[in-house]
């Protein structure tokens, strides 16, 4: 097999795409095809078996804009604005970043489409675009094609899966984050710092990225010399580089509203998120009325169960870039977002798959699992029930 290490030293002498073949290609065209027209089908049939609160509007993409959706619009179409917006005290769209409305504004102006239709090609093309490179990071951290397959499929059934080609910014933030680190591991290190930059203006925890590459850094070169950031100071591009998007948007916000922490200060007051220690948030969770927190906080820790797989000698440094992403997500005394936030740590599917590997009865139970919530999930989705999210 393969080693993380040496396949990062033959990288550069490879094309973009690796070994990746047309065969390889056309599984990552029939899982998202797949999986994709199952998601629409599934909604189609819901919305058939009950009355539409969406009156009039055409099921596509209107299928596809539900809950934050209209935030992403309302901004792509208007912009920032510190006006109240909702029934909620203080919730304004400074709570949300701004490279994903940008383009679909910019998508949207330049080719008349709707900003909903904008939206969604935006995240489907992402998504899309993000499988590939997944693709060929898989196979090059594994040196197992089987398990690059395993990961595509895994990574379109997962769970909450249609937020790919819904108007949110997972699919974005999935393909900034698998091109950084693939440009990293192809030495284009100051493309790699460009990814991560943007990666930070569609989600704060973009910066996370930089994560990775140091922990990578020190795996290849050991404490001594990892701390030696003049040696070779091109490597370190991408930690430097990471947090530009989001002091972007603090220095935008310093600037409209006089508040750098806008963001913060909305979520806080609009919505009532605040943090605590993850481990009081982890309990009280599980210790709501509510039936949906626990569920959602389970699903989270499941999650990060499936990320002890990257526990190897070749791919700690991955574990450590999910565990901090997972330390953030439980910070939050709202578990309700946890389910699409955990989805996009695509090192997960990749571990999980490599674990799979030869155990066909495990492999089965986890796609029956996959399978069985995504369906229920996209249905409470497409009713817009509190369950989705």
């Amino acid at each position: 097999m393969t080693t993380l290490a040496a396949a990062t030293e033959v990288a550069p002498r490879q094309g973009w795409l690796g070994q990746v073949t047309l065969a390889d290609i056309a599984l990552v065209v029939a899982s998202f095809a797949v999986s994709r027209s199952a998601l629409i089908l599934l909604g189609l049939y819901t919305l058939t078996t009950q009355a539409s609160p969406f009156g009039a509007d055409p099921l596509l993409p209107n299928l596809f804009v539900r809950w934050d959706s209209h935030w992403y619009i309302g901004l792509a179409r208007a912009g920032y604005s510190a006006a109240q917006i909702g029934g909620d005290a203080g919730a304004t769209n400074y709570a949300f970043y701004p490279l994903y409305p940008v383009l679909m504004w910019l998508l949207s102006s330049a080719t008349g489409i709707s900003l909903a239709v904008a939206g969604v090609v935006i995240s489907n093309t992402c998504f899309f675009a993000a499988l590939i490179l997944i693709f060929v990071l898989a196979q090059t951290w594994t040196g197992d094609k089987a398990v690059a397959r395993m990961t595509i499929v895994l990574l379109c059934l997962a769970p909450e899966g249609f937020i790919f080609s819904a108007v949110y910014t997972e699919s974005l933030f999935l393909l900034l984050s698998s091109a950084a680190m693939l440009l990293y591991e192809r030495r284009q290190n100051f493309a790699a710092g460009i990814c991560t930059a943007l990666g930070s203006a569609v989600r704060s925890n973009g910066v996370f990225v930089a994560v990775y590459v140091g922990l990578q850094l020190l795996r290849e070169r050991g404490w001594r010399r990892g701390l030696k950031f003049w040696d070779e100071p091109e490597r370190y591009l991408p930690i430097a580089m990471a947090p530009l998007g989001l002091f972007a948007f603090w220095w935008m916000s310093m600037l409209t509203v006089g508040d750098a922490f806008a963001q913060k200060s909305t979520v806080l007051h609009g919505w009532a998120w605040h943090a605590d220690w993850p481990w009081n948030n982890i309990v009280h969770a599980f210790l709501m009325s509510d039936a949906r927190m626990p569920f959602f906080m389970g699903a989270s820790l499941a999650m990060f169960a499936a990320s002890l797989t990257l526990l190897k000698r070749t791919t700690w440094p991955l574990f450590g870039y999910c565990l901090v992403n997972f330390l953030l997500f439980w910070t939050g005394t709202n578990a309700n977002s946890l389910p699409p936030y955990v989805i996009v740590l695509f090192p997960i599917f990749i571990g999980l798959a490599w674990w799979l590997k030869g155990r066909l009865l495990p492999t089965a139970a986890v796609l029956t699992v996959f399978m069985t919530l995504g369906a229920i999930l996209m249905a409470l989705w497409t009713v817009e029930s509190a369950w989705a999210l």
